[in-house]
């Protein structure tokens, strides 16, 4: 921990202080910069969710092994995705006595087809080796309720497969 007193900074002064911040910053950052970098495919307890094809293109894998070209950002939430965070959050997490106690973040996958009808939902939490019992049992719960969404999704072209993908820190 970093602890600065009053002398210190008058001592470096605004340009000092900029290069401190600026410094780590980078430390901090540099960091999941490289994991980024190294990480173009994402993986759950199934294998790879999606490797990605170009900034505008993913290609979606199934449990089942299917692929799917899937272009990004042609499918929203009506409501919004705060709205569809807290929808989760309030109707869906029911907390248990073993649960975990401690926010983390879960990474959601939804694959539509064409008429928008709800394929196949996916969840993870990263890094995949820190997915407990206990954090698997609320992703479960969270995948029911977004099960429950039909009818509430806009598409923003025409396309055979629709993928959204969102992710939140639990409570």
């Amino acid at each position: 921990m970093i602890i600065w007193n009053h002398q210190q900074v008058q001592f470096l002064g605004n340009n000092g202080m900029k290069k401190v911040l600026c410094f780590l910053a980078f430390i901090i950052l540099w960091q999941l910069e490289i994991y980024c970098q190294n990480n173009e495919d994402v993986f759950d307890e199934f294998g790879c969710v999606y490797t990605q094809v170009n900034d505008s293109t993913i290609s979606y894998c199934t449990k089942k092994g299917k692929k799917h070209d899937v272009k990004l950002k042609q499918i929203t939430f009506v409501d919004g995705e705060n709205v569809l965070v807290d929808y989760l959050k309030k109707e869906y997490y029911k907390p248990g006595p073993g649960d975990d106690d401690y926010p983390y973040r879960v990474f959601f996958f939804i694959l539509f087809d064409s008429r928008l009808k709800i394929k196949e939902v996916r969840g993870c939490v990263l890094p995949f080796n820190q997915y407990t019992e206990s954090k698997k049992k609320r992703v479960k719960q969270y995948i029911t309720g977004l099960r429950k969404t039909k009818n509430r999704w806009k598409k923003e072209s025409i396309q055979k497969w629709y993928v959204y993908s969102f992710s939140f820190v639990t409570d």
